[in-house]
């Protein structure tokens, strides 16, 4: 199958490790190759899931907690699935095609198979130095991955669940590559749509109307036990450094804690009226996506005015940064976009 296949790992991960190899055409590719048992021991784990969610029905009572492990079950065990991973790969190598500063390798579709995946090798700079760059390329950088992981949710209701710093390579050409789409999300387009008009409510300060639109859509399933205003303080202090900032913030470790603990932890300053509310299963990894690459953005401590890059998805403004401007050029030529 190959010319030559290198006998040492040059990554792994929690389910596989990646090989690089020659194909007999010249072509350099990366093989991914799933660790033998891997699978039935990640669905025996599973099985703990139950008691766990046992836990998080007793610290939050009005969580569907059924529906949520549901939605872990299913994502995870798509995971275990290359040739799926392969699809959803594809689609966004499809996508990213010709973009002007974002990278997604091609997948060798006639190797690939479910335990064994098989992409275009790409080489660039790794998380650890970029780390290390000056401001300016850090502020580049993170705007692209915000670009990358949001807008994939927003323009094209499909998205990589996993924003990792291993996830991503600086390419000597300036672009960014984005690789592995094992936890993955499609979305319809009604809970996009929801989330992008709750986005706006919290930008606008409109406390009523985010209270309406998430007791509308199940996410209060006592609405009268949730004040609006407390409602739009806990939500606002989740997503405040792209929704109301509208300033250049630079993120930092402290800044994405003190998200993190407002969002989940039961000392944050609204969890006891907000354990009220449930989480509806198809928005979950949206949300663990955001915080993830909250989280990525601050370890690179990158400065920008994040809100109006977000305006572009949230009320279709123009771009006001010159990547932005560089995409909507893409995207108008290429005929896809919001």
């Amino acid at each position: 199958m190959f010319e030559s296949f290198a006998q040492e790992p040059i990554a792994a991960a929690s389910i596989g490790q990646v090989y690089r190899a020659t194909l007999h055409d010249g072509r350099e590719v990366a093989v991914k190759v799933q660790y033998p048992g891997v699978a039935a021991a990640v669905r025996a784990d599973m099985q703990n899931l139950d008691m766990i969610m046992r836990l998080l029905k007793r610290m939050t009572p009005g969580m569907d907690a059924k529906a949520i492990a549901a939605e872990i079950r299913e994502r995870i065990g798509e995971e275990l699935d290359y040739e799926l991973e392969a699809q959803n790969h594809s689609a966004l190598a499809r996508i990213f095609r010709g973009h002007p500063f974002i990278a997604v390798p091609e997948v060798i579709t006639s190797l690939s198979r479910e335990r064994v995946l098989v992409t275009e090798f790409v080489q660039g700079v790794g998380f650890e130095e970029l780390k290390r760059r000056p401001q300016s390329e850090r502020d580049r950088i993170g705007e692209i991955v915000f670009r990358f992981f949001l807008g994939c949710l927003y323009r094209h209701r499909q998205f990589s669940g996993d924003p990792h710093p291993g996830n991503f390579l600086l390419l000597a050409d300036g672009r960014v590559a984005f690789l592995d789409f094992g936890l993955f999300k499609r979305m319809q387009r009604e809970p996009v749509a929801l989330e992008l008009a709750c986005q706006r409510a919290v930008s606008e300060g409109d406390a009523a109307e985010l209270h309406r639109l998430l007791a509308q859509s199940g996410f209060l399933p006592e609405p009268d036990r949730v004040d609006p205003g407390h409602l739009l303080a806990f939500i606002g202090e989740a997503i405040w450094w792209y929704t109301t900032a509208d300033e250049p913030v630079q993120l930092t470790p402290e800044i994405a804690t003190q998200v993190m603990i407002e969002s989940s932890d039961p000392r944050s300053s609204y969890f006891a009226e907000m354990r009220h509310q449930d989480m509806r299963p198809e928005h979950l990894f949206g949300r663990r996506m955001e915080l993830l690459t909250l989280a990525v953005l601050s370890q690179l401590r990158a400065r920008a005015n994040w809100h109006r890059i977000a305006r572009e998805w949230m009320y279709g403004d123009d771009p006001v940064t010159e990547l932005g401007r560089e995409e909507a050029e893409f995207y108008a030529h290429a005929g896809v976009g919001a």
